[in-house]
């Protein structure tokens, strides 16, 4: 039983069982729990290949029910959170909700120019904002930007 604790109850009722089935000898006993071993070998066997046809199932659900609107929507909702300085971010949020502005209407004001800079362009790879001419204006992602990272309604 290499220093294992042996479960008497288990062992008294196995025996039980087996003399009742007609095992008598040590052998006998010996043999019919090998064979259940057998058993619960071919059994885990059979259900670790179960747990793979599963799988493969679930990608044939997958492939016809197509990705779902909510996943992508997570997806992009999800790059919002990667932009940094979200202080300074939601002060230019706050700034082009008014009007749309030009870089100098932010200079001057409590954040250095390379942060405003830095965030500046960060917003316009999300396409928070975007730059027309000289002048930023809202771009198509600045409803949800403000919506669920600001979480301004």
């Amino acid at each position: 039983m290499r220093g294992k604790k042996v479960d008497s109850q288990f062992l008294t009722d196995f025996i039980s069982t087996c003399v009742m089935a007609g095992h008598a000898t040590p052998d006998e006993i010996s043999n019919a729990a090998q064979q259940e071993i057998d058993h619960i070998n071919y059994e885990i066997r059979r259900i670790e290949e179960l747990k793979i046809r599963r799988a493969k199932l679930l990608d044939v659900i997958a492939a016809f029910k197509g990705p779902t609107k909510t996943s992508k929507e997570e997806a992009r909702i999800l790059c919002f959170f990667q932009i940094q300085n979200p202080h300074i971010c939601k002060y230019i949020c706050d700034f082009i909700k008014i009007q749309p502005f030009s870089r100098d209407k932010l200079v001057g004001h409590s954040f250095s120019i390379h942060d405003l800079n830095f965030c500046i362009k960060q917003l316009l790879e999300h396409r928070v904002i975007v730059k027309v001419g000289e002048i930023f204006v809202r771009g198509e992602c600045f409803d949800e930007y403000l919506k669920f990272v600001l979480q301004e309604g």
